[in-house]
């Protein structure tokens, strides 16, 4: 005798999420964020992708300033420096190994970066995701649970703000209230960029007087899909709120 059976793959259960469980989320993801005023870090980076400047390993510091100043270093395994990006109030210079001048533009056209541009935007989508910085407004989000693990934002595009149409799809841990993924998704609903998080270790508070500490993400993937490149990084070390030179970021002085 033979027994044929046809199997199918239960679709999970959502469910919508009250107004305000959704702003105590958000309220707790806010003040997450507003509590990293400075970050220096410590990663190693893997870089692929047809389109990239850099295909390979490299050794890379990141320094943060709360709300939108940002320096990235890459080095090689022997320690050369590959490339300096700062990025200071709209503005941003790169200066790249064998360039005897850096390139210099505003935030709003990182076309000029040529080659460079994908591996720098997918660099700094991977560090906003890992200091939390999210566009989570309670009246233009979204928020649905998925199952008994995650809630889901769905944060429609903003012709007024960002002319781009992608929208973005935020998954929270229901448990710990941390960004597991956030995908830039278009209007048929494909993911073009997506960013992951893990590896989730606590890091000392330089701010406090006695050891207060703050969760972050030592691992965090960035991936284009249209484009096919991706930039995974790890970090080695963490150090969140202590004093930094306000001249590492001035572009004058680049």
């Amino acid at each position: 005798m033979m027994l044929s059976s046809c199997t199918t793959v239960p679709v999970p259960q959502t469910f919508p999420v009250s107004s305000e469980t959704s702003a105590k989320i958000i309220e707790t993801l806010q003040a997450r964020e507003a509590n990293v005023a400075s970050l220096k870090g410590l990663f190693q980076a893997e870089l692929e992708g047809k389109g990239m400047a850099f295909s390979q390993s490299l050794q890379g510091t990141i320094l943060y300033q709360r709300p939108d100043q940002f320096r990235i270093k890459g080095f090689t395994r022997f320690g050369g420096l590959v490339f300096d990006f700062v990025l200071s109030h709209g503005f941003y210079a790169l200066r790249v190994k064998n360039q005897s001048r850096p390139i210099v533009g505003g935030s709003d056209d990182f076309q000029r970066l040529g080659e460079l541009r994908l591996p720098v935007l997918l660099s700094l989508r991977a560090i906003e995701v890992l200091l939390g910085k999210l566009p989570l407004v309670a009246e233009n989000s979204l928020a649905v649970q998925q199952g008994d693990e995650t809630y889901q934002f769905d944060i429609p595009s903003n012709p007024r703000t960002n002319p781009s149409t992608l929208s973005q799809r935020i998954v929270i841990d229901q448990r710990t209230l941390h960004v597991r993924q956030l995908d830039y998704v278009n209007s048929e609903g494909e993911s073009v960029v997506s960013i992951r998080t893990s590896d989730f270790r606590l890091v000392r508070d330089g701010s406090q007087v006695e050891s207060g500490t703050i969760l972050l993400p030592f691992g965090v993937q960035a991936e284009d899909h249209v484009e096919a490149g991706s930039v995974e990084l790890e970090f080695m070390e963490i150090i969140v709120n202590e004093p930094l030179d306000k001249h590492v970021f001035t572009l004058a002085a680049f």
